[in-house]
């Protein structure tokens, strides 16, 4: 099962001790951690090392930054960077590495969680008071590019949320409530999206009737004879029966059906069987699938069955949307 892959950025010598205690904190969570020093980044021989890490965020699906008082190596594709390591102790601007990846992932769209340290954090108001002061030196930090770097995060519009810390547990608390917080936004959007289409579906079902009326109005308009506006009406009821059964037919669980026994069936036929029957069981049967194919779908494949009938049927069948995330295939083959 795929996991989330949760890169964490940070300085190496100064936080190292917060770094291994978040990377047992992610695989705790169940999720991969990717961490140069743990192996976790694949080094190219045609790259520089920083590249490598660079490269690696397009796999991941979450990083963590973690800000404290060094601002770090500068990144390989900033020039000369000795003499601007050596001149950043006074006023220079170079991008570091943890910068480079920050915006790396700023770049990809995926969730970041920024942390600085409290003592840190607090000298970056008197930083925002003091910008233009260029004797002022700073106690906890290194480099003012680390309040630059702020400044560069908190202006953005989104991905800009920064957590001051002092201990590990600040660090590990917070993510439990935000992560839980993601997967529950997550569920509440499966369900939204499920109403979305079946409100999509009703729409040019909707659009369909609207047409229909359509010429029945100017059937009647047009022919005095009874006889052919029924025959009218009854051509266009056909005509909407068939539309709805193709879009019956291209669901994914009735398309996996079809195509799992190899089953040749008129698309009508189709839809027939499945308003004169009930069940999933009882649908499979009209078919003509054996009993080993038919007791062989999961949980998940009923509850599909059911929605399914809830949208083409107007059936009221409890569903448990947790079920459908899918369903399983059969455990034997029996074609």
């Amino acid at each position: 099962m795929a996991k989330p892959r949760v890169f964490l950025s940070s300085t190496y010598f100064d936080l190292k001790h917060v770094r291994r205690h978040v990377e047992a904190f992610i695989k705790q969570m169940g999720y991969e951690s990717v961490l140069f020093e743990s192996g976790d980044i694949p080094f190219h021989h045609d790259q520089a090392l920083d590249e490598s890490c660079y490269a690696e965020i397009d796999t991941c699906h979450i990083l963590i930054l973690i800000i404290g008082g060094r601002y770090g190596s500068s990144a390989t594709n900033d020039a000369t960077q000795q003499e601007k390591e050596q001149k950043e102790k006074e006023i220079s601007f170079y991008n570091s590495i943890t910068k480079k990846e920050y915006e790396k992932a700023r770049e990809k769209g995926i969730p970041i969680f920024i942390f600085v340290e409290k003592g840190v954090y607090g000298e970056y108001d008197t930083f925002k008071k003091n910008r233009t002061n260029k004797t002022i030196s700073f106690a906890h930090v290194d480099s003012v590019n680390i309040f630059r770097l702020l400044d560069e995060i908190i202006a953005q519009r989104t991905n800009n949320f920064v957590k001051g810390f002092e201990n590990f547990d600040d660090i590990t608390t917070w993510l439990k409530e935000q992560w839980a917080g993601i997967f529950a936004d997550f569920l509440s959007r499966r369900t939204t999206d499920t109403k979305i289409k079946n409100l999509q579906e009703q729409i040019e079902e909707l659009k369909e009737i609207s047409g229909a009326l359509k010429v029945y109005n100017e059937a009647i308009l047009v022919s005095t004879k009874a006889k052919d506006g029924t025959k009218l009406i009854k051509q266009e009821e056909l005509k909407l029966r068939i539309r709805k059964a193709s879009r019956f037919k291209r669901e994914p669980l009735i398309d996996y059906i079809i195509k799992a026994g190899n089953k040749e069936i008129n698309t009508l036929r189709l839809y027939e069987y499945f308003t004169i029957t009930k069940t999933l069981e009882e649908f499979a049967e009209k078919i003509i699938f054996d009993k080993g194919f038919i007791n062989s779908f999961s949980r998940r494949a009923h509850e599909e069955y059911k929605k399914i009938r809830n949208v083409y049927l107007d059936e009221n069948n409890p569903v448990d949307h947790k079920e459908i995330e899918g369903f399983d295939e059969p455990t034997e083959d029996t074609n």
